[in-house]
């Protein structure tokens, strides 16, 4: 999951890191149900392999991280 949409959860920091892929080969993805420190995580990401929305426990952070080079 996280090679392909460049989720990094860090539980015990409170933050969701998201590291862009660039384009998905997959197409835009909205992924439902995750669970992540026992609450629901939903987040939805562009073709573009960008977070276009996120609905995340309250308290968590999500920070979007220089995309990797290759």
């Amino acid at each position: 999951m996280t090679a392909l949409t460049g989720l990094e959860p860090d539980v015990p920091a409170g933050r969701l890191h998201h590291r862009p892929t660039g384009p998905l080969p997959v197409g835009a993805l909205t992924i439902t149900g995750l669970t992540i420190a026992g609450e629901r995580l939903d987040v939805a990401i562009g073709t573009d392999g960008r977070i276009g929305s996120v609905s995340a426990p309250a308290g968590l952070i999500v920070e979007e991280l220089a995309a990797l080079r290759s």
